[in-house]
């Protein structure tokens, strides 16, 4: 089994598996900073790192805010999953065509275009497929 991916070795991630596994990631590693730093939130001023700008960036992506946008996150995924997101839309724009949105019809394609944009930060992960692109 893959660890990365919690799949077979020949199995390839879905949009919402893909998506899912990342999140858990993400709260994995939210988890062990807020464990090895002993506490969940991070202040600015005590945990200041650089300059001011930096220092807040910091404290703004504390593990508390982390955890609980991965639970947001989780739950958004799931829903969308729920709405059996019609994930060929996605491919369904022409070529030279990708700086023009999509523009969902129904809920199925809104769910797909939702996944697809909580994916795009993880766009340089090796799992993530091109066709997923928005």
């Amino acid at each position: 089994m893959d660890l990365a991916s919690g799949l077979e070795p020949d199995q390839q991630p879905g949009l919402d598996q893909f998506l899912l596994a990342r999140i858990a990631e993400d709260k994995r590693v939210a988890a062990d900073a807020a464990s090895a730093g002993g506490r969940e939130e991070w202040d600015a001023g005590a945990d200041a790192v650089g300059p001011p700008h930096v220092a807040e960036h910091v404290a703004r992506h504390d593990p508390a805010r982390v955890l609980a946008e991965c639970a947001a996150k989780r739950r958004l995924v799931l829903a969308c999953r729920d709405s059996r997101p019609d994930l060929h839309f996605l491919g369904a724009r022409p070529a030279g065509m990708a700086d023009f949105p999509l523009t969902p019809t129904d809920q199925h394609k809104l769910a797909a275009l939702t996944l697809a944009l909580l994916a795009l930060p993880y766009a340089g992960h090796h799992d993530y497929r091109p066709e997923w692109r928005p």
